[in-house]
């Protein structure tokens, strides 16, 4: 399962009780371009030997990929930048981009991704009615990733798991994102600005994120309690 960015528009009337007569002036913003540049920083592995190490790859900011020489040997992350129209305020939600896990089987003497950051960027322009660009926003996960070491059956991994074993990543900093829940069992992270006495508000979702079982924190090395998500080994998640 690919998890994808989904991104939706809110908004709401301010009035400032000095000027209220001014607010009958001002146009809601209908509808809305939209461009997302996505990326990876901060990448981190585990410790290398010197011995059968594989090799890192992280000069596309893009893509973050560990292993061997062949694809096949090779385990990545990869987000897409988005761009497009037709954001509506008040509307439904548009895709923000795709974050996939290619989760092959790898030697487990290779070093490994164990963590990084990323950064979603969003710039929004008008479009009805028309209006210059607005300036970019973004918002940054700090990522955790456990590559767990393979099993035959997935009853031996320790944590409830689809295959024998599932990857795991958690968010660190959820706590400092501003996520509500989304009524569904996932999570929403909210930006907010101001333009013409009408308060907008983004809504980005990582489909897919949720707590994860206790077995399942503590198997990454994170607090019970964690948010994040399970990916499955030898698949393109």
């Amino acid at each position: 399962m690919k998890t994808e960015l989904k991104r939706t528009l809110l908004s709401t009337l301010i009035v400032p009780f000095a000027l209220v007569a001014t607010s009958a002036s001002a146009d809601l913003i209908n509808e809305w371009d939209y461009d997302v540049d996505s990326g990876f920083s901060g990448a981190d592995f585990t410790a290398a030997d010197g011995e059968n190490d594989g090799s890192t790859d992280t000069t596309d900011e893009n893509v973050i990929s560990w292993g061997g020489a062949d694809d096949e040997d090779r385990s990545s992350v990869s987000i897409e930048d988005v761009n497009g129209s037709g954001l509506m305020t008040n509307g439904d939600a548009v895709a923000g981009g795709t974050f996939t896990h290619d989760n092959n089987i790898i030697d487990a003497d290779y070093v490994a991704l164990t963590g990084f950051d990323l950064t979603s960027t969003l710039t929004l322009t008008p479009t009805d009615p028309a209006g210059p660009a607005l300036p970019p926003t973004s918002i940054t996960f700090m990522s955790f990733f456990s590559e767990t070491l393979n099993r035959d059956d997935p009853a031996d991994c320790g944590f409830p798991s689809t295959s024998g074993c599932d990857d795991i990543f958690t968010i660190d900093n959820f706590d400092e994102l501003g996520a509500v829940e989304n009524g569904m069992g996932g999570f929403e992270f909210a930006q907010s600005f101001v333009l013409d006495d009408y308060k907008y508000t983004v809504f980005l979702e990582l489909v897919g994120l949720g707590v994860l079982d206790d077995d399942a924190c503590l198997a990454a090395g994170a607090q019970i309690g964690c948010v994040g998500l399970l990916t499955e080994e030898d698949t393109a998640n």
